[in-house]
């Protein structure tokens, strides 16, 4: 019976996660009562969800308590099934944490992977949270119409990198505003971005203005923050905002000191429309969005870009790479298993 590696929780993060709120650990590889499956895992997702999951204070789920394994979505296979619709070889994901082997029971949120539709690690990018969250944020809520301008924060990560091929399906102008001007010239020469600005530029707000001359109608904005600021000064009237993810205050405890100009009068006087995304909103949609992501990858329309660190150990650093901006695409983690 091989041990059970895992990543746990150490301590709280107080500001922004360190590499010491985490402890590796190796244990016994959990057995599987009635109702249950084993699955070894193979891919680990590392999703900015985590900030707000190892923090004190509350959020929409619950968080992760100290001694307990680290929360992620990972894909693995069923090595051992009492569970009447798992067998042995089938392919998951699932909610089973930072740990090399993991119970895979009715509250794992976990399904069953189609063979065909790829890799099964594509439900960690593109067929997974990550493609479902750009698919329904930008055409449930942003609504584009071919012409439009879509303006993407964190254009070069995994939903922003997505939002943009879907955008480019479209007929839009597609926009980044990524940390570095590595990745400004990676979005446009690999991504399909028609123009990228680096936000740590000096010169950011000039060239966000000069990359987007006629305004933009949507911005997916997955970092709040100042970009959101400078977002504003650039929205035409009856713009929407797809409001995604938060990572620009990930070092705060308290959200009250996100302090900014944020919506100031252009709301208002811009008519703009903004809305929350929670993809799992989504749900009893999800079929129709991933056939739509399963047929544009088939046909060569959107392919995927991943970031891979290669063993569980190195899962927190994975973390710290998202939270610094230093991965281009999906950041997965590769776990490694003896032969």
């Amino acid at each position: 019976m091989a041990d059970n590696a895992c990543i746990k929780l150490a301590s709280k993060a107080i500001g922004r996660p360190s590499l010491e709120n985490f402890r590796f650990e190796v244990g016994e590889q959990p057995t599987p009562s009635e109702g249950e499956a084993l699955i070894r895992v193979d891919w680990i997702s590392i999703d900015p969800f985590m900030v707000t999951r190892i923090k004190s204070r509350a959020n929409y789920e619950a968080g992760v308590e100290v001694g307990e394994v680290m929360h992620a979505y990972a894909v693995g296979e069923v090595i051992q099934s009492n569970r009447p619709d798992r067998k042995v070889g089938d392919a998951v994901i699932g909610y089973f944490g930072m740990q090399s082997f993991a119970l895979d029971g009715q509250n794992s949120q976990s399904r069953v992977i189609d063979p065909s539709l790829g890799s099964p690690r594509l439900a960690l990018t593109l067929l997974g949270m990550v493609g479902l969250t750009a698919y329904f944020g930008l055409l449930d809520i942003g609504k584009p119409v071919a012409g439009e301008t879509v303006l993407v924060s964190a254009g070069a990560g995994a939903v922003g990198s997505i939002v943009a091929a879907i955008a480019k399906l479209k007929g839009c102008r597609a926009v980044a505003v990524v940390g570095s001007d590595e990745k400004t010239d990676h979005c446009v020469s690999s991504l399909g971005y028609d123009a990228a600005v680096n936000r740590k530029d000096p010169a950011f707000p000039e060239k966000l203005a000069k990359a987007c001359p006629e305004g933009v109608d949507i911005f997916f904005d997955n970092t709040g923050g100042p970009i959101y600021d400078e977002a504003m000064k650039v929205m035409n009237i009856g713009g929407r905002i797809i409001g995604c993810g938060r990572i620009a205050g990930a070092h705060l405890e308290d959200p009250s000191q996100d302090i900014g100009p944020r919506d100031t009068d252009a709301f208002i006087v811009k008519r703009l429309m903004k809305k929350g995304l929670l993809v799992m909103d989504y749900a009893d949609r999800f079929s129709e969005g991933l056939a739509d992501l399963a047929r544009w990858h088939a046909e060569g329309r959107i392919s995927v870009r991943e970031d891979i660190l290669e063993g569980i150990e190195n899962a927190p650093e994975g973390l710290m790479r998202l939270l610094s901006g230093q991965n281009v695409g999906k950041q997965l983690v590769h776990v490694e298993h003896p032969q």
